[in-house]
């Protein structure tokens, strides 16, 4: 008999919180192997994957994947080139840094007789409860011809123009807001941070604001901006916010931190959570350490 545990769903742009201690160290890097770009190859054994892709079009990964490992597969795959070098890792090691970036919800199964949980369906993308029947049939082929055509259907000059002047005005945008953040008007300094996107100069401007803005909404806001930023930077800008004076800013930080957090930044939330004395961010503390851990 086979018991069907939990469904779990990821947000896009967040990370999985099925996998308490998943580190980003295990996001998609660039493969060193000799496998030939485009390419991909998979082995699933006693419950272990080993996967290693090289520009290879993401839903082609997940489609050898299912074949490999025997899940259910539903949904519409992309072809994001992907780098992915991971060895004998089960596959909730697997799945989070390949699928890092969409939403996704994984069913889970426990087999008796293999002693193990294993990957029972995976549906990519919003599936409507129709289409989760089965996967698409030769879904692999689907892919690869249209990753080559993405290869060799070179962009015209128009669309070249096009995309230059998109990115030309998303710097503009990115540039006004973070001007409007040095607003004498907190109203204008809020909308300016739901604004601003966490990610490279404009994440440590944002940082710099949730330590020194006068006006907390100003500083919830920053907090709850963050948690769509990567890496170590933000995750310790909301965890010295955690002892920020005012509750809606520290309740912010650790909802924040639910999307930021693994398991190396424990002993630095723990000791904040456990000297928290206001009831609700006590509630909000305890949650995210509880996803975290």
């Amino acid at each position: 008999m086979v018991a069907l545990l939990a469904l779990g769903a990821c947000e896009p742009g967040g990370k999985s919180k099925s996998q308490g201690g998943s580190s980003k160290a295990e996001r998609s890097a660039p493969t060193t192997t000799t496998v030939a770009t485009g390419e991909v190859e998979v082995q699933f054994k006693d419950g272990k994957v080993t996967v290693t892709a090289h520009d290879a079009p993401r839903g082609l990964v997940v489609e050898r994947l299912a074949r490999e490992a025997g899940f259910q597969l539903a949904g519409d795959l992309d072809s994001q080139p992907t780098n992915l070098e991971l060895q004998d890792v089960s596959m909730e090691q697997v799945i989070p840094p390949l699928l890092s970036g969409t939403s996704y919800r994984a069913q889970w199964r426990f087999d008796k007789d293999q002693d193990r949980t294993l990957l029972a369906k995976l549906e990519v993308g919003d599936v409507p409860a129709a289409a989760s029947a089965s996967h698409k049939p030769k879904l692999g082929e689907a892919l690869r011809e249209r990753f080559r055509a993405m290869r060799d259907n070179k962009p015209t000059e128009k669309q070249k123009a096009d995309a230059a002047a998109r990115r030309e005005e998303h710097a503009r945008t990115q540039a006004d807001a973070l001007e409007e953040l040095r607003s004498s008007s907190p109203d204008m300094r809020i909308q300016a941070a739901a604004d601003i996107e966490p990610e490279g100069p404009a994440l440590h401007t944002l940082i710099d604001t949730l330590s020194s803005d006068a006006d907390p909404r100003v500083r919830a806001k920053v907090a709850e901006q963050l948690a769509d930023a990567d890496g170590c930077v933000a995750s310790m800008g909301l965890v010295t916010a955690t002892a920020d004076p005012d509750p809606s800013v520290r309740c912010a930080a650790w909802h924040s931190l639910e999307m930021n957090c693994d398991e190396s930044m424990l002993p630095n939330m723990q000791p904040q959570c456990a000297k928290e004395t206001d009831p609700k961010v006590r509630e909000c503390c305890t949650g995210t350490l509880e996803m975290c851990e």
